[in-house]
């Protein structure tokens, strides 16, 4: 399964998806399939679920491309509590 972003490249957020895809690969080895979107959207799913959407946490300002939009750690974590993985940090610091 792989973890689908889709992003509003309009709104400047294709780097920003770039470097959440390069994260959930390098720490949690999902694939990432990145969807560029409009209107202010940044929204990531994995397995149909939805794990984070900027719409519904930023509401109107969110759509508009305004506020803030998660940092990559913060969708790992997101991303290991609903797939049950483990961040490649966390599996080494164990040992």
């Amino acid at each position: 399964m792989s973890v689908r972003i889709h992003y509003c490249s309009l709104c400047g957020f294709a780097k920003h998806a770039e470097a959440i895809a390069q994260a959930v690969s390098a720490e949690l080895g999902l694939a990432t399939d990145l969807q560029e979107a409009v209107w202010g959207t940044f929204r990531v799913e994995w397995s149909g679920q939805e794990i984070y959407n900027r719409w519904r946490t930023r509401g109107i300002l969110g759509r508009l491309g305004m506020g803030r939009t998660p940092t990559p750690e913060e969708i790992v974590l997101l991303l290991t509590d609903v797939t049950g993985s483990q961040p490649a940090q966390s599996a080494a610091d164990e040992t």
